[in-house]
Formats: C-alpha cells, sequence, structure tokens
C-alpha cells in the first residue's frame, strides 16, 4: 500500500512537471513571437492601452479617494446614526464625491477664469519683455554678464520661432491632433470618475475577491503571509499617492500665499504650476521653478531671482519638514533610488512615469528585501553581526 501511494506521488509530481514545462515552452514561445512582431505587439497594446483607459482612470480615482473615504467613514462611526448605519458608506462615498466635484467646480467656475487672463496678461509681459531684451542686448549683457540674455534672445529666435514661422503650414495638422487627444482625455476622465464610483462601492468585494485568488494560489500554509505582504505594497502604493497629493497642496497654497506677501505677479498661475510638478519627488520642485524663472527673466531679472529663492526655501521645507511628516517612511529607500525611479519611468513612461516611479520602486524593493531575508534566514546567517 505504501509503495503504491509512493507512485502515485512521483507520478502526480511527474504529471505537474510535464504541465510547467508546456506553460514555460508556452510563455517563452509566445515572447519570441512578440519580439519578431514588435512593431505589430506595440500597436496591439498601445490600442489595448487607448481601450483600458477609461478604466485605468476610474482605478487610480478610486485609489486615491479610498482613503477620503475611510477617513469619513471613521467618523460616520463616532455619530450614532440609528437605521441609517448599514448605509453609512454609502453617505462617506457621496460626501467624498461631492467635495470632489465640488472643488473641480470651484476650479472651473472661479479659478479657471484667472488662470486665463494671466496667461494672457503673461503673454503680453513676456512679448514686450522679448522686444526690451531684443534691442537693448549689448547693454544687458554688459549688466548681467554670466546670464548673456542677448545670446539666449538669439536662441531664442533661431531654434523656436523661426522654425515656427518656417513650419507654421506644417503644424496645423499636429495642433488638430492634440486638441483630438485633449479631447478624448477629457472623456476618458469623465468616464473613469463615473467607473471609481463603482469601483469604490464595490471595493468590499472586490477585496474579498482578490484575497479568495490570494489564498487560492499561495502556497500551503503561506497564505496569510502572503496576503499581508500585497497588503503592505497597497499601503506604500497608496499611502505615497494620497499624502504626496496632500504634501503637494499644502506646499502650492504656501506657494500662493508667499507670492502674495513678495508681490510676485501671476501668483495663482505660478502656485499651480508649482504645487502639480511637486508631486514628483525631488525634482518636481525645480521643474516647476524653471517656467517661472524663465519668465520673470523677461520680465524683471530682480523678480526672477527672488522667486528662485522662494522655490529653493519651499524645496527645503517641504524635504526637511513638511514631507517626512505626512509621508513619513513609506517608501523606505534611499535618495539614489529616487532619482532612479524618477529617471527610469520618466525616460519609459513620461511625466505619470516619474510620479509613479518612485512608490513602484519602493514596491519592488520591500519584495526584493522580503526574499534576500527569507535566502537569509535559511541559511542561518546572523545579519545584525555580519552586517
Amino acid at each position: 500500500m505504501e509503495t503504491k501511494n509512493k507512485t502515485k506521488e512521483l507520478l502526480k509530481g511527474f504529471v505537474s512537471n510535464i504541465w510547467y514545462i508546456i506553460a514555460l515552452v508556452c510563455v517563452v514561445t509566445l515572447i519570441i513571437f512578440s519580439i519578431s512582431k514588435w512593431s505589430d505587439t506595440k500597436e496591439f497594446f498601445s490600442r489595448l492601452i487607448a481601450v483600458l483607459m477609461p478604466f485605468i482612470f476610474g482605478f487610480f480615482f478610486s485609489y486615491l479617494i479610498t482613503p477620503f473615504v475611510k477617513f469619513l467613514n471613521k467618523q460616520l462611526n463616532r455619530i450614532k446614526m440609528g437605521k441609517l448605519l448599514r448605509v453609512k458608506r454609502g453617505i462617506s462615498i457621496t460626501i467624498a464625491y461631492a467635495i470632489v466635484v465640488g472643488v473641480i467646480v470651484l476650479i472651473i467656475v472661479y479659478i479657471s477664469p484667472q488662470i486665463h487672463e494671466s496667461g494672457k496678461e503673461l503673454f503680453r509681459s513676456v512679448k514686450s519683455g522679448y522686444k526690451y531684451v531684443a534691442q537693448n542686448k549689448e547693454k544687458l549683457n554688459a549688466r548681467i554678464p554670466f546670464i548673456q540674455l542677448g545670446d539666449l534672445m538669439d536662441y531664442i529666435k533661431t531654434n523656436i520661432i523661426d522654425n515656427l514661422q518656417k513650419y507654421s503650414d506644417s503644424i496645423v495638422p499636429y495642433i488638430y491632433q492634440f486638441s483630438s487627444s485633449i479631447v478624448t482625455m477629457v472623456y476618458n476622465i469623465l468616464i473613469g470618475i463615473v467607473i471609481s464610483i463603482y469601483i469604490v462601492l464595490d471595493s468590499n468585494h472586490l477585496v474579498k475577491g482578490l484575497k479568495k485568488i490570494v489564498y487560492a494560489v499561495a502556497p500551503k500554509n503561506k497564505e496569510k503571509s502572503a496576503w499581508n505582504v500585497i497588503l503592505q505594497c497597497n499601503h506604500i502604493f497608496n499611502g505615497f499617492l494620497f499624502g504626496k497629493a496632500i504634501d503637494s497642496l499644502i506646499i502650492g497654497i504656501i506657494c500662493l500665499i508667499a507670492m502674495s506677501i513678495l508681490q510676485l505677479p501671476y501668483a495663482l498661475l505660478m502656485s499651480i504650476i508649482v504645487g502639480i510638478t511637486n508631486m514628483i519627488p525631488y525634482f518636481g520642485p525645480f521643474f516647476g521653478a524653471i517656467p517661472g524663472v524663465l519668465i520673470y527673466l523677461f520680465i524683471d531679472p530682480k523678480l526672477s531671482l527672488i522667486f528662485a529663492v522662494m522655490i529653493l526655501i519651499l524645496q527645503q521645507f517641504d524635504g526637511l519638514y513638511l514631507g517626512p511628516r505626512i509621508l513619513g517612511d513609506l517608501t523606505g529607500i534611499k535618495p539614489l533610488w529616487v532619482i532612479f525611479g524618477v529617471t527610469f519611468g520618466g525616460a519609459y513612461f513620461g511625466v505619470m512615469g516619474m510620479f509613479l516611479g518612485v512608490p513602484a520602486v519602493a514596491v519592488i524593493m520591500y519584495l526584493a528585501n522580503l526574499i534576500v531575508e527569507k535566502k537569509i534566514r535559511k541559511k542561518g546567517i546572523d545579519t545584525s553581526a555580519d552586517f
């Protein structure tokens, strides 16, 4: 009987290995075929992403708003709601989306016209500033020799203005394509918001479904630890996104207040740029400072210097005090890996990659550390003594 059971186990293991080999051969064949037909593969994934984009936006919005919903839910738990206790989650979701939609409406109704007017005034100021600099190149070069504004004007005229005039006819199709992309993005965002509502409403069932899958796939007696790893990865990613959004909002408000005190023009427009770019770790504030420095350089070099110093102080305040207070040590990675995440993400996925690259690297580093620690423990090495 014992021999028969061993034979069954060996046969079962052999069949299992055969299936693993077949699966591996299929995966390798698919990868080789995809690489050999790379143009078709790229087109396929481009179309797939375009189709899934509303769902990607929906997942992203739901991911950002879920901590807010949980916060409101906790506040409602403190109130004796009686019969309404069963629908408190629905009330939390309604309040959260009402606040978000209210902020969007407020931006459209009140802030957008101010941004539009600031943009028009900014264009006029830059235009007049460009004319002044072009007419007084020698005087300005002598006054500010380390900047050489005259050479900068010649470069702008040669490489930007002349090229725009030369290729003005061929630019029209690109403008049309850009406009179509904007319309498509707005459509995807609106549909994504609707999808995110359903995702948040059904989040408990989705989490339970994911948990079932993890428990089904994970090795025996490792299900709970596997699920805890996923929860920790989610904590790192979600905490970084939500925390960085709050951090950037505060930085944008502080920037607006500081610019108003310093009486710098276009305070609202520049503060929005600084707040948005601050979502990119480390490099964000400097990216946000570049447009302002260049614009103020055309209007008044003193304003440019004041703005640059203000952004430097703001960046130091964010990096040394505000950021750590809000984000804590959620990522747990060194600056070198933060720079790597921003650079790699930006190179392959643009601005969004620069932002998401850091939490993605943090999750990968966390998983790699778990694997390394497990291997070290198996070898019986005392890391506290030898490392």
